[in-house]
C-alpha cells in the first residue's frame, strides 16, 4: 500500500492549519471505515458430543461394550495407535486395553465378567479433574483396582487422595503416559483398609477413571462391583435402585458409606421410597456424620419385597453410596450404587438383560421407548408423584429414556446380566452431554499489522 502525503500550506489571511486539516481527517476516517469494516459483535457457538472412555477388563476378566448405536468410531487406548474407524456393531468384545468412543447423543455401558456368572456393569465416562469413589475395599480379600486412564496425547500426572475410616491419608502422586492406561491395586493404596474412599485428581492430561471392587477368599469369590465417579458432593443425596425381595432363600443387607469432605460434621437425614410408601428408619432421622472419615452405617432389615430408592438430606455437602450384599442358592455377590445425576433424554444398550427400574423425584413423569426380545418397539409413560418402579417383563435391548417434567428425576436400575444372576447396579445417567465451544469471528483486522 502506499503511503499518501498530504502537504498542509502555510496559513495565509489568517486561516490556521487546524481548520485546513479537519475536513480531510473526516474524509480519511470515512474511507477507512468504508474499506475496513469493523468485527460484528456477535458470538458464534458450537454444541458437540464429547467422546469418552471406557474401561478394558479387570481382574482377569473378559468384557463386553454396549454401544448404544451404530457406525460409532471407537480406537484403542494404547501406546501403540490413535487412529479412530467406524464399527458397525452394537456389542463390542474388548482386551485389557480401555476404549474411546467418539462422542454421541448415547451412552455406553461396560459388562465386565470376573469369572463364571459374577460380573460388574460400569457406565464409561468423560471423565473429569476429580473423581470421587465412595465405595470399595482394601482389606486383605480385595483384589480391586483403581483404572487410571489417559486417552490424551501427552503425559498426565494425577494425583490420589486416599481418605479411610481413621484418617485421611497423603496424597498418592502419579504419572500415566500419553494414551495409556495404569492399574493400581486398592490394597497397596491403603493396606488393609476396608472402608475407603477415594478422590482421583488430574493435574494435567485428559484423564478417565474406574474403580473395580473385586473381594476373594482364597478360590472363593466373594463378589465384584464397579463404583461409579461422582464429581462433587451434595446436600441432597438420591441412591436407587437398590435390590430387594422377599424369597426365603435369599439373604440380603444394606449399608450406607458416608463421607464428608469439609472440616465440619454434618447432620443427615433418610427418606426410603418403595412402592409400599416412604419411611425413615429408626436411627436416621438426625444421624451425625464425622467429616475427613469415611463411615458405614448399616440398615436394618426392611419389610419390603421390590427396588427401592434412598433420599439423603445434610446441612453439609456430602458424599454417599450403598452396598448391598446379597446370597441367593448359596451365591454371594454385592453392588455398590453411586448417587445419583438428573436424568436428561438419552439412550443405552442393555444388550439383552433383564431389568427393573427405580426413578425418583418431586414429580415423576417420563417417556419410555424400548425394543423387547422380539425387536419390536414398545413405549410406556409413567407418572408419580415420587417414586415410579418399573419391571418390564422379559429383557430389553435398546431403550430410550425422555423426562416429562422439568423438575429433577434421578433413576437407577437392578440388572440380571447376560452372564448369570449376578447382582450389579446401574446409574441412569447421560454419560455424554452437549458441550458448547466459541468460534473464533471472521475480523479482517486480523490480517493487518501496524
Amino acid at each position: 500500500m502506499k503511503m499518501i502525503k498530504i502537504r498542509i500550506p502555510k496559513s495565509k489571511r489568517g486561516i490556521s492549519s487546524q481548520m485546513l486539516l479537519a475536513p480531510i481527517l473526516l474524509l480519511a476516517t470515512t474511507a477507512v471505515v468504508i474499506l475496513i469494516p469493523q468485527a460484528k459483535q456477535a458470538l458464534s457457538v458450537s454444541h458437540d458430543y464429547p467422546a469418552v472412555i471406557c474401561p478394558g477388563a479387570l481382574s482377569g476378566g473378559t468384557q463386553v461394550i454396549s454401544l448404544p448405536t451404530k457406525n460409532l468410531q471407537i480406537r484403542s487406548v494404547s501406546s501403540k495407535s490413535s487412529k479412530l474407524y467406524t464399527t458397525a456393531l452394537t456389542q463390542l468384545g474388548s482386551n485389557s486395553n480401555p476404549t474411546y468412543v467418539s462422542g454421541n447423543s448415547g451412552s455406553e455401558i461396560v459388562f465386565n465378567t470376573i469369572s463364571g456368572s459374577m460380573s460388574a456393569v460400569a457406565v464409561c465416562s468423560v471423565g473429569g479433574p476429580s473423581d470421587w469413589f465412595v465405595g470399595g475395599s482394601a482389606g486383605v480379600a480385595s483384589t480391586g483396582v483403581l483404572n487410571v486412564i489417559n486417552s490424551g496425547l501427552s503425559d498426565s500426572s494425577v494425583l490420589i487422595y486416599p481418605f479411610t475410616s481413621k484418617i485421611a491419608l497423603a496424597p498418592i502422586p502419579i504419572k500415566v503416559k500419553a494414551n495409556s492406561d495404569s492399574k493400581i491395586l486398592l490394597s497397596s493404596i491403603a493396606p488393609g483398609e476396608n472402608s475407603i474412599a477415594l478422590n482421583v485428581v488430574t493435574q494435567s492430561g485428559r484423564v478417565t477413571s474406574f474403580l473395580l471392587d473385586h473381594q476373594k477368599q482364597g478360590l472363593r469369590e466373594l463378589g465384584a462391583s464397579f463404583v461409579n465417579p461422582v464429581f462433587t458432593p451434595t446436600n441432597r443425596v438420591f441412591l436407587g435402585g437398590l435390590f430387594n425381595t422377599s424369597e426365603k432363600s435369599a439373604s440380603i443387607s444394606h449399608l450406607i458409606r458416608f463421607l464428608v469432605p469439609g472440616n465440619i460434621n454434618a447432620n443427615t437425614t433418610m427418606t426410603i421410597y418403595s412402592e409400599d410408601g416412604s419411611f425413615t428408619p429408626i436411627g436416621f432421622d438426625q444421624l451425625s456424620i464425622t467429616h475427613q472419615k469415611v463411615i458405614d452405617v448399616s440398615l436394618p432389615t426392611l419389610n419390603i419385597s421390590s427396588p427401592f430408592g434412598i433420599e439423603i438430606t445434610s446441612d453439609q455437602p456430602i458424599f454417599a453410596s450403598a452396598l448391598t450384599r446379597a446370597k441367593t442358592h448359596g451365591v454371594p455377590d454385592y453392588a455398590w450404587a453411586s448417587q445419583l445425576s438428573p436424568i436428561s433424554k438419552f439412550t443405552l444398550n442393555l444388550v439383552g438383560s433383564s431389568a427393573s427400574f427405580v426413578f425418583m423425584g418431586q414429580q415423576v413423569s417420563l417417556a419410555l421407548s424400548w425394543q423387547g426380545v422380539n425387536g419390536k418397539t414398545q413405549h410406556a409413560n409413567l407418572n408419580s408423584p415420587d417414586i415410579a418402579v418399573w419391571k418390564p417383563k422379559g429383557i430389553i435391548r435398546g431403550l430410550t429414556i425422555a423426562p416429562r417434567v422439568k423438575t429433577p428425576i434421578y433413576g437407577g436400575a437392578v440388572l440380571v446380566n447376560p452372564g448369570g444372576a449376578s447382582l450389579n447396579y446401574l446409574p441412569l445417567l447421560a454419560n455424554q452431554v452437549l458441550v458448547g465451544a466459541s468460534l473464533p469471528s471472521l475480523d479482517i483486522r486480523t490480517l493487518t499489522h501496524d
